[in-house]
Formats: C-alpha cells, structure tokens, sequence
C-alpha cells in the first residue's frame, strides 16, 4: 500500500494526473518481492511442519500462487505499455530486491563465464576460477539491509515514475506544497527508518544469532533510536514548508520512541504507513477542495 500511495504521488506532482503504468509496475514488483523473500524466509519453518499441515494449508498457497501469477501478469501487462527505458529501471532496481535472500555462489558464475573466455585470453589477463565458494547474500551485508530497502523503495519508485512521465512531466509544475526532490529524500528515509525499526524489534535475536543489523552494529536499541530521530529530524529540516512531511517525520519520531521490543508486531505496521496516512490526508483535501 504505501508503493502504491507513494508512486500515485509522485505521478500527479510530476504530471498532475495518475498513471495507471508506473503505479501498477512499482506496487506488482513490490508484492512479489515481498512475497519471495518471504517464502524463502519460511520454507524451512514449512518444510517442518510435516506432510498434513502443508496439505491442510494447500488450498491457500494455491490462492497464494494465483494471486502471485495475476501480479505478474499486471506487471507485464504494465511494461508493454510503457516505455523500454522503464523496463530498464524496473529490471535496474527490482533485480537486487528479487535476489535478496538468494545465496550468490561467486565460483560458480565465474566458472559460467570461463567457458566463453579462451585459455589462452584468460591465462593474459589473468583470470582465476580460485574466487570464494562461499555464498554472497545480498540482505546478509553488515548494516545494509534497511539502507538498500530504503533506496530501492525510495529512489527506485521515482526513477521509474519519471521514466514512464518524463515526457509529460511539467517543469513548471505547481502542486503545493510537494516537490519531487523532497517526496524521494523524504521516502528514502522513511522506508530505511522502517527497516532499522523494525530490527530494533528483534534485537536481543540478531544479537544473539550475529546478524549484522544496524541496531546491533551500534551496540544498543538507544543509539538506534537517537539516530533514527535524527535523521526524521533532517527530513523536516530539508522540507521546512511541507505540512504532510513534517507531520509524517513527528509521528515517525513517535513511533521510534514508542516501539520496543515489547511491542506487538503489529504496531509496526504503521512506521510502514507513516507515509502513507498523511499522503491519504493530502488526496482527501485535493478531493474536497475540488468538490466545493
């Protein structure tokens, strides 16, 4: 949802109308992103449960593959009717997300491209197939999982709006109070602050199994917590004349000091949402504004 509110947003400040193509590809890729991280997060919890569990539960992963299929589908549909540089960005962006959880064995990619390398060409520039065997995992790098979510659903949902808008994007564009430099900077650090929030949440666990997030990189849930409010801090000084941004980054700061380790997982939802609620707010008034 918050893609979708995102992506809408940025369509009509660029081009004062919503387009249903750049909308439709930024929240299908970010659905099944989400849903293959998060069967490969759950395959071995599944595979544990045994043979009648998962025949029990067998007609709601069969709703689940459908409902997968039709996104994919709309996210064909999407790009045929867009532009091929949009195809490129989307391809550019949702590569790593769709990879993100898959254990990247370097040796082995390097032995694909040996075959089309001569020996004699490789033996010049001295190539060497003796590259790590051990696997590279992408959300696995120390402190950057939440960073790489935050650019990829940040910057990654502007690039491909503007490159299916571009032509029709408005230089002198005048939808008060948003501007496009501080809608991108403003969900950069939102969708990052989410990610280390919700570390924040499983501390004591990735501490305890040695997963390099940035709250267990800093040492303490506090220092998390100090960071975070600095950086919604510079959101609201970097877009001072933004009401909708400047009340999102207040609650954001709210929710960082309020959500704990001993907070329902639920609550976490609506750090994912501290966008989306004040871009709501934003649409209703354009709608109400317009119907007096």
């Amino acid at each position: 949802m918050s893609s979708l509110f995102t992506a809408s947003l940025m369509s009509y400040v660029m081009a004062e109308r919503l387009d249903w193509r750049p909308i439709t590809v930024c929240v299908t890729c970010d659905i099944l992103t989400v849903s293959i991280d998060h069967v490969k997060d759950q395959d071995v919890i599944v595979g544990a449960c045994g043979a009648a569990v998962v025949k029990r539960f067998a007609p709601l992963f069969h709703l689940a593959r459908m409902f997968l299929i039709l996104n994919v589908l709309l996210l064909v549909i999407a790009l045929s009717q867009g532009s091929p540089k949009m195809t490129i960005i989307t391809v550019i962006f949702t590569t790593p997300a769709f990879l993100w959880a898959t254990p990247l064995n370097f040796q082995r990619i390097g032995a694909v491209f040996q075959r089309y390398i001569p020996a004699k060409h490789g033996q010049e520039v001295g190539y060497s197939s003796s590259i790590s065997g051990a696997p590279f995992i992408i959300k696995r790098v120390p402190g950057m999982k939440s960073i790489f979510n935050g650019i990829i659903r940040g910057c990654g949902i502007f690039f491909v709006v503007h490159s299916a808008l571009h032509e029709s994007w408005k230089s002198d564009s005048n939808v008060l109070p948003w501007k496009i430099i501080e809608i991108v900077i403003w969900s950069t650090i939102s969708r990052t602050g989410h990610g280390i929030l919700s570390d924040v949440r499983d501390f004591c666990e990735d501490e305890k199994d040695g997963v390099p997030t940035i709250p267990v990189l800093l040492g303490s849930p506090l220092k998390t917590r100090i960071v975070l409010t600095v950086s919604q801090a510079a959101v609201m000084m970097a877009c001072p004349g933004n009401p909708y941004i400047l009340g999102s980054s207040c609650f954001m700061i709210a929710l960082i000091w309020f959500l704990g380790q001993d907070s329902p997982k639920a609550y976490f939802i609506l750090s994912i949402h501290s966008q989306s609620i004040f871009i709501v707010m934003y649409g209703a008034s354009v709608i109400s504004s317009r119907s007096l």
